[in-house]
């Protein structure tokens, strides 16, 4: 049987505006992904090595089928890989695989888990955002949150006024992701589709990071994330629409 993905055409079922991105990424080794690698997708690799992103996000004006959510702004921090997929058409279909979603509210995670059969948690966060709208000067954005004894957090500063990602560059492949998938190996995967337009971004100047990541992610993360990131950046965000999940067939 033909493979089959979720056509951009289909309604969106989710809609919110994404905001305030921050990502910070290292090249990893692919033996680190491949154990949690979906069947029917590969490892989408940059210069010839994967990436990870702990990413941090900004929700606002959630809707479901149009329908304001009650729970209409909150943040989200996930740490995700990278992984393409063919179509029945040829076209590559780059996406993300996400190893931990944090979100502040337990109704939250629960309707995603539900939903998209993501690995959602809910923990206590927080976010400052310090001229996040600047066209040109230095703009600040940063992202906490406790887990078990731990506080956490990262921050990136940017004084590079925003730009569309070069075409083969490393933070094209980084953000220019329109795909969700998710499953075991060995068993089944879904994958939803989002429709954005392509992101303005900002490298960073500066970037710190204090997260107890072992704890957070697990030993083999944690020491990947002690390292200096590959790349630092802040991307705009804009308007999304999500599509239902629905499951592959190979």
């Amino acid at each position: 049987m033909r493979d089959t993905l979720i056509p951009f055409r289909a309604p969106g079922f989710l809609a919110a505006r994404w905001s305030n991105v921050a990502l910070l990424s290292w090249a990893v080794d692919g033996d680190l992904l491949e154990p949690l690698l979906p069947s029917g997708l590969e490892i989408d690799r940059w210069g010839g090595s994967p990436y990870i992103s702990l990413v941090g996000l900004w929700f606002d004006d959630v809707r479901v089928f149009g329908i304001p959510s009650p729970l209409r702004r909150y943040e989200e921090v996930n740490l995700r890989f990278y992984v393409r997929r063919a179509s029945r058409s040829g076209a590559a279909a780059p996406g993300v695989v996400f190893v931990r979603q944090l979100v502040p509210h337990r109704v939250t995670a629960w309707v995603a888990r539900l939903t998209y059969r993501e690995p959602f948690s809910a923990v206590s966060m927080r976010h400052r955002f310090d001229d996040p709208d600047s066209p040109d000067g230095q703009c600040r954005v940063e992202y906490g949150w406790h887990s078990g004894d731990n506080q956490h957090s990262f921050s990136l500063v940017s004084d590079t006024a925003p730009a569309y990602a070069e075409p083969g560059s490393l933070e094209e492949f980084l953000t220019a992701r329109y795909w969700g998938y998710n499953g075991k190996p060995g068993g089944s995967t879904r994958a939803y589709g989002l429709k954005r337009p392509p992101w303005l971004i900002r490298p960073a100047s500066a970037w710190q990071i204090d997260c107890h990541a072992v704890s957070v992610y697990g030993p083999q993360f944690g020491r990947i994330m002690s390292g200096a990131p590959s790349s630092a950046l802040l991307a705009s965000g804009s308007s999304v629409k999500l599509n239902p999940p629905k499951r592959l067939s190979g």
